[in-house]
């Protein structure tokens, strides 16, 4: 595994800082249009750092190696929905040390098109990872908002990429999450 040292120089050696000061903090619409949509319809995204690529769904080194490595309470992944059987419709949330179970249900996202007139264009789902037996984690120690195309931005042959916001929750005294991680955007 790559040290943070080591993942530091890598990510200067590629160009891959922000500006001092800089802070990744894009709101639920442009998540969705800038990112999301683009990403799904191959066309260039606004920036190739700020959301990287990972199988959150699938092994769960990878997502917590990026958080171990950055240093950061927050990043952004794109990935893959996988279903549990070939011709279902349910998602496997699964990975190999734990599972996202889902907190509440969607949240619909608008914005104005063309014509000034709301339509939607995706929703927003809360999780909160839940470790395996035997896994030494707390529990909500992470949680994610997972974003998908809905509405008019839908295309029925590219449904299957999401963006997911992933936090990791800092402790309180008590021991549990010290924060809530429902920030729900006011720009919607």
């Amino acid at each position: 595994m790559m040290t943070t040292a080591d993942h530091y120089h890598q990510v200067v050696k590629n160009n891959e800082v922000p500006a001092v000061g800089y802070r990744f903090d894009p709101t639920d619409n442009e998540l969705i249009v800038d990112y999301l949509f683009h990403k799904v319809h191959g066309n260039q995204l606004p920036s190739t750092t700020a959301v990287k690529e990972c199988d959150v769904y699938g092994d769960s080194r990878a997502w917590k190696g990026l958080f171990e490595a950055i240093e950061e309470d927050t990043l952004y992944f794109f990935t893959r929905l996988k279903k549990k059987t070939e011709k279902g419709k349910r998602i496997d949330k699964a990975t190999d040390s734990g599972t996202w179970k889902g907190q509440q249900g969607d949240k619909e996202i608008y914005c104005y098109n063309e014509n000034h007139q709301m339509v939607h264009i995706g929703s927003r789902r809360n999780f909160s990872f839940i470790p395996k037996e035997g896994i030494q984690e707390t529990r909500c120690t992470w949680v994610m908002h997972e974003y998908r195309l809905d509405g008019c931005l839908l295309d029925q042959n590219n449904n299957s990429y999401v963006l997911c916001r992933i936090k990791k929750m800092r402790r309180g005294k008590n021991g549990r999450a010290a924060t809530d991680y429902n920030d729900d955007d006011e720009d919607n």
